[in-house]
């Protein structure tokens, strides 16, 4: 049997067959920096985690931008990495700091977002071709690590946040950007 991609599930989880067939000609630019708390380390080690998505896809042939009929454009727009979420249990809402109850019952949360702004260029055009934005959050207790299935991408560049909200958010942010590449490209960009 053939190697799948992430995307290659339905929403039910089960796998379907693996793609055969024409690929679409893409660069991926560097993920422009749109928000501070991220820096170049971590913006390419995103890309790579991307690239890494779409070529396991089999419908893509990564290529330099001059010889690509299409250029993905992301910026990240926002990335929290850990946010004071206020508190679990009776008082419910704001932080430790936010009010006499909410300081006393509960136990601190952490959030973890990150946005993105994802575009599908026609590199001669330079038509926008499809555009979204992409967002993930994830709360989690502090110290506890989030159980998730690692991609080799986070052992590089992104180990930092292995078993912590932050993983779960990049990776539903990159397979997200993933899937809506896949089903955003143009039939016609698809070539022997």
């Amino acid at each position: 049997m053939k190697s799948h991609s992430v995307l290659d599930k339905t929403p039910t989880g089960e796998w379907v067959n693996p793609y055969q067939g024409p690929q679409a000609k893409i660069a991926v630019n560097d993920f422009e920096l749109k928000t501070s708390g991220v820096d170049v380390q971590i913006s390419q080690a995103l890309k790579e985690y991307l690239v890494n998505i779409l070529n396991s896809t089999k419908r893509f042939a990564i290529v330099a931008p001059q010889d690509a009929d299409l250029i993905i454009s992301v910026g990240i727009v926002e990335f929290v990495p850990e946010n004071s979420g206020g508190k679990a249990g009776l008082a419910g809402g704001g932080s430790s700091a936010s009010s006499f109850m909410g300081g006393l019952l509960g136990e601190v949360l952490n959030k973890a977002n990150m946005q993105l702004n994802l575009r599908i260029v026609d590199r001669v055009s330079l038509e926008v071709i499809s555009s979204r934005d992409i967002q993930s959050q994830v709360v989690g207790n502090p110290g506890k690590k989030i159980k998730f299935p690692q991609d080799k991408v986070f052992r590089n560049g992104l180990s930092d946040y292995t078993g912590t909200p932050m993983n779960k958010v990049i990776h539903d942010c990159i397979v997200e950007s993933g899937r809506f590449i896949v089903q955003n490209v143009p039939q016609n960009y698809y070539k022997e």
